[in-house]
């Protein structure tokens, strides 16, 4: 009888473990198991949803960005922000990844050219000291790669209304970088091509 008990008490524990605990986006999934859901309970990455541009001199710089649902990130599970963008410059096409968007990779947060999850819910982060933000504004923190270059960026986006007009400030910095071996140097490495800094794209 002790036996069959703990048998019992064994099988349920582990059906417990093995359910996917659901938790808010954004809440950090440390702690939870390995097949964790974070999900965006209060639809807080709906707003990033669209087509912007961004117009500089000779340079033309159009991201298009969609919420994809329960998408898999690594032994977990994330609702997502994934992007693809086009880069002209001099009316010349650098660039075009916008026809991978539906592309369905096994992990999508890393594949995609832009994609995130970060939810920034303070004006005063230190990613990104924000003054004329909302107290209860959302801002989103996620990652771009540069096909050109191959190097990494952090990515922020801040929704809002300029002249009439919905725009999305973005900062793309914190661009990654190579660890110089002296002894055995590598060529320079090339500079990342998409614009950086803060910028204001226009929601099309």
């Amino acid at each position: 009888m002790k036996n069959t008990f703990l048998l019992f008490l064994l099988l349920f524990s582990t059906l417990i473990y093995s359910q996917s605990v659901t938790i808010d986006i954004t809440k950090s999934g440390l702690g939870y198991p390995s097949d964790y859901y974070r999900k965006d309970i209060n639809n807080l990455l709906n707003p990033f949803e669209g087509t912007y541009v961004y117009t500089s001199g000779n340079i033309v710089f159009k991201i298009v960005l969609e919420k994809k649902i329960k998408q898999p990130n690594g032994l977990h599970y994330n609702d997502l922000i994934l992007g693809e963008y086009q880069l002209i410059e001099n009316g010349a096409e650098k660039i075009n990844t916008l026809s991978n968007l539906n592309v369905v990779y096994v992990n999508q947060y890393v594949k995609h050219a832009i994609a995130g999850s970060g939810i920034i819910q303070k004006p005063n982060s230190r990613f990104w000291d924000c003054p004329e933000c909302n107290p209860n504004e959302k801002r989103f923190s996620g990652r771009i790669i540069d096909r050109i270059s191959r190097r990494y960026a952090d990515m922020l986006m801040r929704r809002t209304v300029v002249n009439g007009q919905e725009v999305l400030q973005v900062k793309i910095y914190n661009i990654d970088s190579k660890i110089i071996d002296e002894n055995n140097p590598e060529p320079p490495e090339p500079p990342f091509a998409l614009p950086k800094g803060i910028f204001t794209m226009i929601k099309q």
